[in-house]
C-alpha cells in the first residue's frame, strides 16, 4: 500500500439549498509518481446502495512523488428524503482497491433538514395582509436600492472555488466560473474580473478563472528511432514506460538495426498530466536501403571499424 494521505478544508458541510463543497487535499508520501483516486462512498451498508449525492470533478489523477493535489468535492442533495446522509470520502492509488485505504476514510455527514407541516387554514387576515403589502413594498424599495448601489467587489483571487464563491454571494454579487491551466494550487481563484476593490452594482457577475492542473500534449513519435522519440517526450515533460510490449529501449550498437517506436498509449495529441507514464511500444526493424550516413552517427564503431581495415 502507498503513503497517500489526505486532509479535508472543513469537517463539516454546510448545505446551502441541499448543495455545498469542501476541498480535499490528497497527498503522495511515496517515492515515485501514483495514480490516485478520490472516491465517494456510503457512509453506512445499506440495501439497496444509498446515494452518496457526491460529484467530484477528475477524480483519477497522476500524482508526482512528495506532491499534493487538491479536488473539489460537490454535494447536492436535490431529491433526498430528510435524514442525515454519510459520506465515505477515500484517496486510494488506482492500482488498489479502495477497501484497502478504509481506514483511511474521512466521512462527511450530509443532513437534509425535515420540511414544516402545513398549519390549517383559518379566517384569512386582510389585515396582516394590508401590513404585509405594505412591508413587502417597502423591503422591495431596499433590494432595489442595495441591488443598483454601487459596491466594492472582494478580492477572492487565490482563495478555493466554493469559499470564493460564497463571499461572492455573500457581498450580493453573482459568480461564473471558467477553468485555466494553472501552476496555482488546484480548484483556487486565480483571476477575477472584475478585480477585487473595484466598485460596479450590486447582483453583477464576477467571472472566476479556476485553476486546474497544466496538461502536457503526447508528441507524435510512432515510426521514429527511440533516441528522437525520448527527445520529444522530454520536451513535453512526459515519462516514457517501456513495460508492454517493447522490444528494445536503445538503439543496439554495432547494428545496423533501428529502435522505432511503433505504438504511444494514449494516442499522439491526448492531454495527460506533467509527468505521466505514456506507454511506449518499440521494435527492431532493419535497414533495408543502407544510409551510411546515418549509420555513421547512430555506429561510428563501425565506420571506425571500416576506415581501419
Amino acid at each position: 500500500m502507498t503513503a497517500i494521505t489526505m486532509t479535508l478544508s472543513s469537517p463539516d458541510v454546510a448545505l446551502k439549498d441541499g448543495k455545498g463543497s469542501l476541498t480535499a487535499s490528497v497527498t503522495n508520501g511515496s517515492p515515485e509518481a501514483e495514480r490516485v483516486v478520490l472516491g465517494a462512498f456510503p457512509g453506512q451498508v445499506t440495501n439497496p446502495p444509498s446515494k452518496t449525492y457526491t460529484t467530484i470533478p477528475n477524480p483519477l489523477r497522476t500524482i508526482a512523488a512528495g506532491a499534493t493535489e487538491q479536488y473539489v468535492v460537490n454535494f447536492d442533495t436535490a431529491g433526498a428524503s430528510a435524514g442525515s446522509y454519510p459520506v465515505k470520502l477515500i484517496a486510494y492509488s488506482a492500482d488498489d482497491a479502495p477497501e484497502d485505504y478504509a481506514d483511511q476514510a474521512h466521512v462527511v455527514t450530509l443532513t437534509v433538514p425535515a420540511t414544516d407541516k402545513p398549519k390549517p387554514p383559518g379566517r384569512f387576515p386582510w389585515l396582516w395582509v394590508i401590513i404585509g403589502g405594505v412591508v413587502l413594498l417597502a423591503a422591495i424599495g431596499l433590494i432595489l436600492f442595495f441591488m443598483f448601489k454601487d459596491a466594492n467587489v472582494p478580492d477572492v483571487t487565490t482563495k478555493p472555488q466554493a469559499e470564493a464563491v460564497q463571499i461572492l454571494t455573500d457581498a450580493g454579487f453573482a459568480a461564473a466560473t471558467t477553468e485555466i491551466e494553472s501552476t496555482s494550487p488546484e480548484g483556487t481563484v486565480v483571476n477575477q474580473t472584475p478585480a477585487g476593490g473595484e466598485k460596479v452594482g450590486r447582483g453583477s457577475t464576477v467571472n472566476l478563472e479556476i485553476a486546474v492542473p497544466v496538461r502536457a500534449t503526447v508528441p507524435d513519435v510512432v515510426g521514429q528511432r527511440i533516441e528522437n522519440a525520448r527527445t520529444a517526450f522530454q520536451t513535453a515533460q512526459i515519462q516514457l514506460d517501456f513495460t508492454q510490449g517493447s522490444t528494445c529501449q536503445a538503439q543496439p550498437v554495432f547494428s545496423i538495426q533501428r529502435c522505432v517506436v511503433v505504438g504511444v498509449v494514449p494516442d499522439a495529441g491526448s492531454k495527460v498530466s506533467i509527468n505521466a507514464l505514456v506507454l511506449v511500444r518499440t521494435e527492431l526493424r532493419s535497414s533495408i536501403i543502407l544510409d551510411p550516413v546515418n549509420i555513421c552517427v547512430s555506429n561510428p564503431q563501425l565506420c571506425t571499424n571500416r576506415l581501419n581495415q
